[in-house]
């Protein structure tokens, strides 16, 4: 550290030893450790792209040396190892570590046996380096299961969360519950929807008790399985814990029953299309102790958080113990232009039936951006996959390449390694990636990324909080707007063809911040035509 020479009194802590800290930097991590001093349990950093959000998280794990820092994927992880190995412990699921008996480590079954682990197991080894290094980093699904219920991973001083606009949506999926048609048909020959198929209505399979009585039917047959392999004793196991725990949140608690509907049950007589029943709460509020209670202290960070208080309210956070601070990202707004070229409402359905989207003009005005673009890379968002293959199916060109389910990593990989003026389409390309430079100049938003009415959950929350629903809109959509500039030298410019953004920017102004706002560029007014023989007014 001596090679920068200079005067800060955390320089001891940073974490980025080949770089000095920007003066942006110094006064972020100070601020945190003011915070921390005055006992704020929950510190909140928006921090736009290029501030340096990993090289803050860890000098401030440097200090504590008690730290977990979470992740919303693999992929992460793998960035901040790539900067942070020599002070970094990484620990990820089992199945993530090879096995010498079977495929990996989620696989074997000698401790199941009576029989001790693997001499060399690389799982095991993982686990013991991390619960004595000072610094951890893994992903959100890995700590809420081996803390909750393996008991694995203590509880630290500080809990370091990335990526946390999208923590509402994950403590969701890890809390709700999934019974799925055709596993239970094929381990115990029971069809959680046999009701429906002898004429009752779906109203009949919406009452918790329904489903109470379908989990203590399914209970006895979990506790009747063979217990002949290891494997098997396992899964008992696993499904008597689940069972019983879904009766106890049922009996216990209001949650909200989300179904296929009649004619989707009726119509899967082969039990192919992968039904469900889920069981979720209104909100994670009541839920979110459940993972924040492995750090003491908790640093939440984000590039887009849009509004502090109210996502203190949604998480179930005390915004009085909340410290927040906000960093702009330096990035010229002439580099960034966010563009109005609307062709319409996306939203809602014509005369016909055909929903608003497929709409020609978008379809004129995506070939008018590509040619005027030339030899430049794209990407286009749009809010379903059903969307992103209209397009392609209507531009009709192998330069335009649609990211999707398991291909997906694959086709980002290819489309940044490639020199060629390709277009990438897809729903889910709005986080986790980084299209900087030459990677990507110009991006289009289809359609405003609305989450689906076909969810109860999502319908109901919509109707008691409206704010709410907008903001799970917007937040992806500044996602998106941060994947094409990466650093001070970037560009790359946004087209908006969806005209329901002007209603969002309208009445939910307050939820963006300010490094989109100040990018949107204004039409300017038409000079008007002066009448003959009078004067322009």
């Amino acid at each position: 550290m001596d090679l920068f020479n200079y005067d800060w009194k955390n320089s001891q802590y940073w974490s980025l030893t080949k770089y000095a800290p920007r003066p942006e930097q110094k006064k972020i991590i100070d601020e945190i450790r003011e915070a921390m001093e005055l006992g704020f349990q929950n510190i909140i950093l928006e921090a736009g792209t290029g501030i340096g959000k990993s090289a803050i998280a860890t000098t401030v794990a440097n200090m504590v040396e008690d730290s977990y820092i979470l992740t919303m994927t693999n992929q992460l992880q793998t960035q901040y190892l790539d900067d942070f190995t020599y002070m970094l412990t990484e620990i990820k699921g089992r199945s993530n570590y090879p096995c010498n008996y079977k495929p990996t480590c989620e696989d074997c079954y000698m401790e199941d046996m009576g029989e001790k682990k693997c001499k060399d197991c690389q799982y095991t080894q993982a686990v013991q380096e991390a619960l004595k290094s000072p610094n951890v980093i893994t992903n959100y699904d890995y700590l809420y299961y081996a803390g909750n219920y393996a008991d694995i991973l203590p509880p630290r001083d500080l809990l370091i969360l990335d990526e946390t606009h999208n923590f509402e949506k994950k403590v969701m999926s890890l809390i709700s519950k999934t019974l799925n048609r055709k596993t239970l048909i094929k381990r115990y020959g029971f069809d959680i929807f046999y009701n429906i198929t002898t004429g009752a209505t779906l109203k009949t399979i919406k009452s918790q008790n329904y489903w109470i009585k379908i989990c203590e039917k399914l209970l006895i047959r979990a506790k009747g399985l063979s217990e002949n392999r290891a494997k098997d004793k396992k899964l008992k196991a696993k499904e008597i814990k689940k069972y019983e725990s879904l009766i106890q949140i049922l009996e216990q608690e209001k949650w909200i029953i989300e179904t296929p509907t009649k004619k989707e049950i009726l119509k899967d007589t082969d039990y192919k299309e992968g039904l469900k029943v889920e069981f979720k709460p209104l909100t994670i509020a009541d839920y979110s102790e459940q993972l924040l209670q492995f750090g003491e202290t908790r640093l939440f960070l984000t590039g887009t958080l849009g509004n502090k208080d109210k996502f203190c309210q949604w998480i179930g956070i005390d915004p009085n113990e909340t410290y927040y601070i906000y960093m702009k990202s330096p990035f010229p707004v002439e580099s960034r232009s966010i563009i109005k070229s609307y062709t319409g409402s996306m939203s809602g359905r014509k005369s016909n039936g055909k929903p608003n989207w497929m709409n020609p003009k978008a379809l004129d005005k995506i070939r008018e951006i590509i040619s005027t673009h030339g030899n430049e890379k794209g990407v286009i968002h749009t809010s379903s996959n059903q969307q992103a293959w209209w397009i392609k199916k209507n531009l009709n060109s192998n330069k335009i390449w649609v990211a999707q389910g398991k291909t997906r990593e694959e086709t980002i990989k290819k489309f940044e390694e490639s020199t060629r003026p390709l277009v990438l389409i897809g729903a889910g390309i709005k986080d986790g990636v980084d299209f900087k430079d030459d990677k990507c100049r110009y991006q289009i938003i289809f359609k405003m990324p609305f989450p689906s009415l076909a969810s109860e959950q999502v319908n109901i929350r919509k109707y008691y909080d409206k704010t709410w629903y907008s903001y799970q809109t917007i937040m992806p959509l500044m996602q998106a707007y941060g994947r094409g500039i990466r650093d001070m030298n970037d560009y790359c410019i946004m087209y908006v063809l969806d005209s329901d953004f002007d209603r969002l920017l309208h009445s939910y102004k307050h939820l963006f911040n300010e490094y989109f706002l100040e990018a949107i560029v204004q039409p300017k007014r038409p000079v008007p035509k002066p009448k003959i023989g009078g004067k322009i007014s």
